[in-house]
Parts: C-alpha cells; structure tokens; sequence
C-alpha cells in the first residue's frame, strides 16, 4: 500500500476514444465513397482499364474491384445469347442503343410509305364493286394501314419514354406477329388480277420490304433488349 502511494498518477487520456472515433469516420467516408463509385458505374461508359470519363471534359474516375467485377458481369450478361446473333451483330456492340434506334427509324420510314400505298390500294380495289375477293382484300389493306400506323406510334413511345420488361417483350411480339402478317400480304397481293396491276405489284413488294425489315428489327431488339430495358 506505500508502495502504491509513490506512484505517479497518470492523467486521464482520451486516446482510445479518438482512435474509435477515427477509424469509425474512416470506415463511414470508404463506405460512402464505394456507393459513389457505383453510382458513377451507372451513368458514366467505362473503358477497360477501370478508368471513367464522367459529365466534366476533364474528370476521370477510378473504380474499384467490387465495382468493376459488377460491371463485369452485366458486360457478360449482355454478350450471352445466340451466337449466330452475336457474330452478326458484333459491329454494333460498341453502340448497340443506336443501333437498334437507328433500325427502328428506317423501319417507320417505311411503314409510313406503307400507310400511304395501302390506302391507295384500298382504294384502287373499291373500284372491283362485284367481286367479293376484292372486298375482302380491300379490308385487309385499310386494316394492314391502321395496324403499321399504330405500331409505329407505339413502338417509338416504347424505345424513347417507356423501355420496361413487359414493353419491350410486347412490342417485340407485336412485330414478330406484324412481319408474318406482311408476308401473308405479299403472297396475296402479287400478281392479284383485280384492281390496278401496278399498285398490287408495289403494295406486294412493300410489304415483302417490311417483312424482313420487321424481321431484322426483331432480332437486333431481342439481341439488345438488355440495352434497352431501363427499369
């Protein structure tokens, strides 16, 4: 007990409680800069050294494993699928949005065209008032004339505002359906002896265009869907 009573009293340190605290800061800032990075990942196009060029001319991020092995797996997921498809569309990979908009574009340039012959052939074939194979084709033009026309109000307003799963899976069905049913049109309407000769041949050869147009459309969407699915 007098031994004790020569021992100098040590001041109270503080010292433990500054490391906790530092390391606790320390973890909080590595915390909020690793969800910083990945919300970067998100919106910036990234290059295969793990560096990314972000809104500013001259700001360059770095990411960090986790972070590349994410972006990884999604670049992977989106290189899975048929690999006749992958060969045939590997030069668009490096701008498979504008790929597949572009595709679009020529697409409902066409179908306006279309719109516009199928009326005329409708109305080429009321000319036929006693046949009733011409009235049945003259409904089948003015329907082929609304259905393109609405799928290509519909399918720009899918691509551009509303890219969801269930859309983009209904639209490209809806196209699927649409390019056989213009296939069907060109085999009824070539070399059709009624109406105007010429028109029928046009109107036939239109639609054969649109089939395959429709087709290929078809496959570069459900080779990209995962492009252009944004929720």
């Amino acid at each position: 007990v007098a031994a004790a009573c020569y021992l100098p009293n040590k001041p109270h340190s503080s010292e433990p409680y500054n490391i906790s605290h530092s390391r606790k800061s320390k973890e909080k800032q590595t915390k909020n800069n690793r969800q910083k990075k990945k919300t970067m990942a998100r919106t910036a196009d990234f290059t295969d050294d793990g560096t990314s060029v972000g809104a500013g001319d001259n700001d360059t991020y770095t990411y960090d494993n986790d972070t590349l092995t994410e972006m990884s797996r999604a670049t992977n997921n989106n290189s899975k699928g048929n690999p006749i498809l992958i060969k045939l569309f590997s030069s668009c990979e490096d701008d498979a949005l504008g790929s597949v908009h572009r595709a679009w574009a020529v697409t409902v340039l066409f179908m306006v065209v279309f719109f516009i012959v199928s009326c005329i052939e409708a109305t080429k074939l009321h000319e036929e008032y006693g046949s009733s194979a011409s009235y049945a084709l003259q409904i089948a033009a003015y329907w082929s004339a609304i259905l393109h026309l609405l799928l290509a109000i519909a399918g720009t307003f899918i691509l551009k505002r509303f890219s969801t799963a269930f859309t983009v899976g209904c639209f490209l069905g809806v196209a699927v359906v649409v390019s056989q049913q213009d296939l069907l049109l060109f085999a009824s309407f070539y070399h059709y002896q009624h109406g105007n000769l010429m028109f029928n041949l046009i109107f036939a050869d239109l639609a054969l265009a649109l089939c395959i147009l429709l087709t290929f459309f078809s496959l570069i969407l459900g080779h990209f869907r995962n492009h252009i699915i944004v929720k």
